[in-house]
């Protein structure tokens, strides 16, 4: 099942997507519609009494992130083989990771699907990455990797934005200074969507294909399996160290074709349209927008 959050910015309701037409859900808020034990049943029940539901045509309204305010915005850093290899003639002598990097977003950062992305004034190298957004469905702490499947909703498709001048922190002369967590917060730096699409629709551990078009030029293309650390591994992971929620999100990881590794490097500007899609999650379609 489809399960979307809708309306204006901040006010958005939590609904469940069937052909083009929403049907609201009893809460209207998404984190909390998951924080019910028996959402999955619920869901099971509005689906099968949709023909007399009322519905809201999808194309009338605004589609949200999928989990507008989630406790946890999660990223796994450096976490494909592809984005590694295409770093290693930059950063010399890159070693693969022993265990996950694990960096985090400010959850202000998300937007909707379809949303305009703001170029804050003060970078010159916004940079996009196609990632795929695993949603956590049940509490968990200290799961198994055989644990994890159990514990999810579902997937969806994230562009998990940087600041690249920011978070490499090239205003300072001091190596060691590095501000990930502000160069990837800045509002609208992370684009979710269209859906949370729920884990019954996917074939569990099937590959599925990534690709990024700006402008209609193909950027980034490869699949999950390019994953370094997978979503048993980065979902165990990090219960070992923190409780996981309904509704946080961890972002999984990009494939090689960044705009930091470009030569020359292809970093977005203002009027450029960004579209990231996966294989039976969707497609999101964002413009960058100038700030102000």
């Amino acid at each position: 099942m489809r399960l979307v959050s809708y309306g204006a910015m901040g006010s958005e309701r939590a609904g469940m997507l069937v052909d083009n037409a929403i049907i609201d859900l009893p809460v209207s808020d998404m984190r909390l519609f998951l924080e019910q034990p028996d959402w999955r049943r619920q869901l099971d029940r509005i689906f099968a009494a949709r023909s007399s539901a009322k519905a809201i045509e999808r194309k009338s309204v605004r589609l949200g992130a999928p989990v507008p305010v989630p406790r946890k915005l999660l990223i796994a850093g450096a976490n494909t083989k592809s984005h590694l290899a295409e770093a290693g003639p930059v950063l010399k002598d890159i070693a693969p990771p022993r265990s996950p990097m694990i960096l985090a977003k400010a959850t202000s950062s998300l937007c909707g699907p379809f949303d305009d992305v703001i170029h804050p004034r003060e970078t010159r190298k916004l940079d996009y990455e196609l990632e795929l957004g695993v949603v956590i469905g049940k509490r968990c702490r200290r799961i198994g990797e055989a644990e994890v499947k159990d514990h999810l909703a579902g997937y969806m498709v994230v562009n998990e934005m940087s600041a690249r001048d920011i978070q490499l922190a090239e205003h300072e002369a001091n190596p060691f200074y590095r501000v990930h967590f502000i160069g990837k917060s800045y509002d609208t730096f992370c684009p979710t969507g269209p859906a949370l699409v729920t884990l019954d629709e996917f074939q569990w551990g099937k590959p599925l294909r990534m690709r990024t078009e700006v402008n209609g030029q193909v950027r980034q293309d490869s699949d999950t399996s390019d994953l370094y650390f997978g979503i048993e591994k980065l979902v165990s992971y990090c219960s070992q160290a923190m409780t996981l929620f309904p509704g946080d999100i961890i972002v999984t990881g990009s494939p090689a074709g960044v705009a930091f590794f470009m030569q020359p490097p292809g970093f977005l500007k203002p009027g450029d349209r960004v579209r990231c899609e996966i294989e039976g999650v969707g497609a999101i379609e964002n413009t960058v927008r100038a700030e102000g």
